[in-house]
């Protein structure tokens, strides 16, 4: 039997569980039939459930540490990770469509280039992350990026989780505290010969973060503190707190 095409899975322990059953279960009721693979510490209905082990949750390392240690046993080719706090709107029509000729899809945000000169992104320096990011190997003009939402090939886990967490430990060397939305991003601008096709507008019908659940299918969406207004209709939201 050929193995799955792709997968979803998350991480999720105490009340962060009962999150992740409302997303399953809104999946299920938008007619998403694909497997959910979820580590946590009780039966989350729905889904294929593995017991979590302790994890530091500081910086959302963990996410790195899971795929690497748990995903990569899983006979699939491709896995998207879903945050806790995301909810389908409706079936995603192809799932891999947004991966185009990538190893990883992460949805990339607003040009650092063009933010005010003070912008703090998770705690970073937003100009300082760009610096970083073009010191050690990203070529296009570096982009922010979120973690609530990704996908990465099975063959490039190992890869994807050794350069997030080197790019991780550089930053902590140039003393900053990077979250692994950076560490993620990095690897994602260095991993896609394409980045453009990757940024949010161009995958509007995927997924977008938000800060309250939506009550349209579509809207007019702007990046974190840039940029004119652009159409979104995505199939996946994921709560994302007031920066």
């Amino acid at each position: 039997m050929p193995k799955p095409r792709y997968c979803y899975w998350s991480v999720a322990t105490g009340a962060e569980a009962n999150d992740l059953e409302a997303c399953v279960r809104s999946a299920r009721e938008a007619g998403v039939h694909r497997d959910f693979h979820v580590l946590t510490d009780r039966v989350i209905e729905g889904a294929e459930c593995y017991d979590a082990y302790e994890y530091d949750r500081a910086h959302g390392l963990y996410k790195l540490h899971y795929l690497k240690a748990g995903m990569t046993r899983l006979n699939v080719d491709w896995f998207v990770w879903v945050d806790p706090r995301t909810r389908f709107l409706r079936n995603p029509v192809d799932v891999l469509s947004v991966v185009g000729a990538s190893p990883i899809h992460v949805p990339l945000e607003a040009e650092i280039g063009v933010l005010p000169g003070e912008a703090v992104w998770r705690g970073m320096p937003a100009h300082r992350l760009a610096e970083l990011m073009i010191r050690h190997g990203v070529y296009n003009p570096p982009r922010l990026s979120g973690s609530e939402c990704w996908s990465v090939h099975h063959d490039v886990i190992e890869l994807v989780h050794n350069l997030a967490m080197g790019f991780w430990h550089k930053a902590k060397e140039a003393g900053w505290e990077c979250d692994v939305a950076g560490a993620l991003g990095f690897a994602a601008q260095l991993l896609c010969s394409d980045t453009e096709r990757h940024r949010l507008e161009a995958t509007s019908g995927w997924w977008a973060p938000v800060t309250e659940w939506p009550s349209a299918a579509s809207w007019m969406q702007r990046h974190w503190n840039d940029g004119e207004p652009f159409p979104m209709k995505p199939a996946l939201v994921s709560l994302r707190p007031v920066e």
